[in-house]
């Protein structure tokens, strides 16, 4: 069956395609039967309240004469009817369908209380800013600048010349480079004339600021594991060999990670009540 927001979204393009708004609603009554399929038999109020329960980031259109709230209608329609063949069946009357049906309703239950500890957070900003104060150390992003020189092998940018040099010529080169930086050589007029990375040479190297998981593995080890004003020895990447120069450590800013942190302090909630309280018969449950 196709996803309703795929039909949703599909029936959008026509109409946009030919010009026209989407009609407006129709004005039905509450009472009114709007859906008719086996043993079902829906008011317009009865309807709506139904489709609650189905999936809101779907797109379901609940009312009105649109093409998109009649596809709605026939998808409801279309489960209500395999519903109805079901009970004909008595197959609701299954201990193992009930069994079923009542593990899901508690999967259900226990997955909208997480929903509910993020809404919880969301309104206790004071207590997400005290985590963010006591994290801060976790969650920062960096300025840094880099040297990169490549070699034959490489998996290479499109429009980028595959480099000439071996990998044994690049490790030379950029010791050679590493060296002239701890003479004194200013690091950006290097990077503009010695670096491979085309995206960089005009910022003198610099990359636009990161924060973990943005970067290789391998990148992000030696840059976070470097101080303010600290340079790299040459390590090697899929790119070639970098030398990295910290700039600067900066916190993110609080609305910047305030709803991974409301996540985290919501996610922390729900595993204690889930694991608080247990007591299992040791003699029935064998570790």
């Amino acid at each position: 069956m196709k996803s309703l927001n795929s039909l949703v979204l599909i029936a959008l393009a026509i109409t946009a395609a030919a010009g026209q708004a989407p009609a407006p609603p129709q004005s039905v009554s509450d009472d009114a039967i709007v859906l008719r399929v086996g043993d079902f038999a829906l008011t317009k109020a009865e309807y709506e309240k139904l489709v609650i329960g189905f999936d809101r980031g779907s797109g379901a259109i609940t009312t009105g004469g649109t093409r998109q709230s009649a596809q709605s209608g026939l998808d409801v329609a279309r489960l209500l009817a395999l519903v109805s063949a079901a009970k004909a069946r008595k197959i609701e009357q299954d201990p193992v369908v009930q069994a079923q049906i009542r593990v899901r309703g508690y999967v259900l239950l226990a997955n909208n209380l997480l929903v509910r500890l993020r809404e919880d957070m969301v309104q206790d900003e004071a207590g997400t800013r005290a985590l963010w104060a006591s994290e801060k150390h976790s969650y920062i992003e960096i300025r840094a600048r880099h040297i990169l020189v490549r070699f034959q092998g490489l998996t290479a940018k499109a429009g980028v010349k595959e480099a000439a040099r071996t990998e044994a010529q690049a490790k030379e080169l950029a010791a050679s480079l590493l060296a002239k930086l701890k003479k004194g050589a200013d690091f950006a007029e290097l990077a503009k004339t010695q670096s491979d990375d085309e995206t960089t040479l005009k910022t003198g190297g610099e990359l636009p600021a990161f924060t973990r998981g943005a970067m290789t593995a391998e990148f992000e080890t030696i840059a976070f594991g470097l101080p303010e004003g600290g340079l790299s020895e040459p390590f090697k990447t899929q790119y070639g060999y970098h030398i990295v120069q910290v700039l600067e450590h900066r916190p993110m800013p609080f609305e910047k990670v305030r709803a991974a942190l409301e996540d985290i302090r919501a996610r922390k909630l729900y595993e204690e009540i889930a694991t608080s309280g247990v007591h299992l018969n040791d003699s029935y449950f064998k570790k």
